[in-house]
């Protein structure tokens, strides 16, 4: 009888230290997530839901997430990278939302192979549409917008460009909406909380665009570039910009051209050359995708 209980108790103890890992890869960056609370495993599949993949193959980081009991705090969480504790916090939206941010940022570090652009991108028929603008443009709810007319979205945020083929490669995360587009989005049908993690005490929803079809574009031929101008005193309009003109715009919107330098003005110019310039100014998104549809 006591040969019996101690294998229970074992077998429950096993039960409690199990190790969940789970493995990414974007492009050549490969990372993984690990850790024992099936919780945080389900949230953590919230963040890059199309670029899991099976087996134990090496990792670049390995990002551990623990969670422990504190008898002033109550439950503590902690993120360690590579085994060394990076960010403690007693509240679970914000474990989630800082992880997210170490990962893109790591990730980008690693992706130096590419030419980094703070855009949107979205594709249809073979056209590839990019979408640079300021931080509050719009680009998330536009792409979505997109999404919603048969486009198939790159990205929301962050695209990847090759310095030799000029070849657009996708940075398919979840998207991150805040507070007061949350409802917009959701009452324009655009979202579903349903389909995503909301972090109520931060106000923000990460959002997998991308739910019904998985992701299978690798890479495509850019063919417009629409620097994007919301504003609701704006009217309406699209139209055409010099090549010249992109290229500043491309400037101002690059992660990583002092990596570059002259380099990287050469491979801007590579890619206006290759695709129609717009300039987009509008007051409701509506407009803005039929006006897009059109290019």
């Amino acid at each position: 009888m006591d040969v019996v209980v101690a294998i229970l108790k074992e077998l429950r103890r096993m039960r409690l230290t199990r190790m969940y890992l789970l493995n990414y890869k974007l492009q050549s960056h490969r990372f993984s997530i690990q850790t024992g609370n099936r919780k945080l495993v389900d949230l953590c599949s919230q963040l890059y839901p199309n670029l899991r993949y099976k087996g134990n193959g090496h990792a670049d980081i390995i990002y551990s997430l623990k969670m422990r009991n504190d008898s002033v705090t109550g439950k503590v969480y902690e993120i360690l990278v590579d085994g060394k504790k990076k960010h403690q916090t007693s509240r679970k939206s914000e474990l989630f939302s800082h992880l997210e941010w170490m990962i893109t940022c790591n990730t980008l570090s690693h992706l130096q192979e590419f030419f980094q652009l703070h855009a949107g991108a979205v594709v249809k028929d073979g056209k590839t549409i990019l979408l640079p603008a300021e931080h509050g443009y719009g680009k998330t709810t536009l792409t979505l917008s997109l999404t919603k007319c048969g486009y198939r979205c790159l990205s929301d945020d962050i695209i990847l460009i090759d310095p030799k083929s000029i070849m657009v490669f996708p940075f398919p995360r979840s998207f991150l909406i805040k507070n007061g587009a949350i409802k917009k989005l959701t009452k324009s049908n655009l979202i579903d909380k349903k389909n995503g993690y909301y972090c109520r005490s931060e106000d923000i929803l990460y959002f997998n665009p991308n739910i019904k079809n998985k992701y299978s574009i690798r890479k495509t031929r850019p063919y417009a570039i629409v620097e994007l101008h919301h504003n609701r005193r704006f009217k309406n309009e699209l139209k055409p910009i010099s090549k010249s003109q992109m290229c500043i715009t491309l400037l101002k919107q690059s992660f990583n051209i002092h990596n570059y330098k002259q380099k990287g003005v050469a491979i801007l110019t590579k890619l206006v050359k290759k695709s129609k310039c717009y300039s987009l100014r509008t007051n409701n998104v509506e407009s803005a995708v039929k006006l897009i549809s059109q290019i």
